[in-house]
């Protein structure tokens, strides 16, 4: 009878080492990552907030930027299911500067039934100045911009208000 409970317990431990289900390595946990995110697609009932970090991760957010984001949309009373509805509505660039801009939960639910996106240029600033982390390659220098021609910097008059200017360097009066 021992020898059989002895071969039984074996097995089990055995089992999943052979088969390879256990996270043994990186690639195990980004298998069960991958398999956790496939049943959140479809049951997005059951989405957690480790879930939108497995999406972000799976996007190659850097570690900080998705911290940033999960703790700012904590801040904000941001739920996962919002914020993974947004991801899959838009994408996980967007979310990170909507939250990263203050936008909060009700704003946020708004523009995703209306499937419209705020001005995303505009709300990085408030983003970046808020603290979401940008590699270099996200950030434009004052001698860059005016290295471009003229004809890429937009000045736009919004209807029924004054002179919109959206670059520091488009004066439209300048001689």
């Amino acid at each position: 009878m021992v020898v059989i409970l002895v071969c039984a317990a074996g097995l089990v431990l055995a089992w999943p080492l052979a088969t390879g289900s256990l996270p043994t390595s990186a690639g195990g946990g980004r298998r069960a990552d991958a398999q956790r995110l496939r049943h959140v697609e479809r049951h997005p009932r059951d989405v957690t907030t480790a879930d939108v970090a497995r999406l972000l991760r799976a996007h190659e957010l850097p570690p900080e930027e998705i911290r940033f984001v999960l703790g700012k949309a904590d801040q904000l009373g941001v739920g996962a299911f919002t914020l993974w509805m947004w991801i899959k509505r838009f994408d996980v660039h967007a979310l990170a500067v909507v939250i990263g801009a203050d936008i909060g939960h009700a704003e946020l639910l708004r523009h995703l039934a209306d499937g419209s996106l705020p001005d995303l240029a505009e709300l990085e600033v408030f983003a970046v100045l808020n603290g979401l982390p940008r590699g270099r390659a996200a950030v434009t220098t004052h001698e860059e911009r005016a290295s471009e021609p003229t004809a890429m910097r937009v000045v736009r008059r919004a209807p029924g208000s004054g002179l919109r200017i959206e670059d520091p360097g488009t004066w439209p009066y300048a001689a």
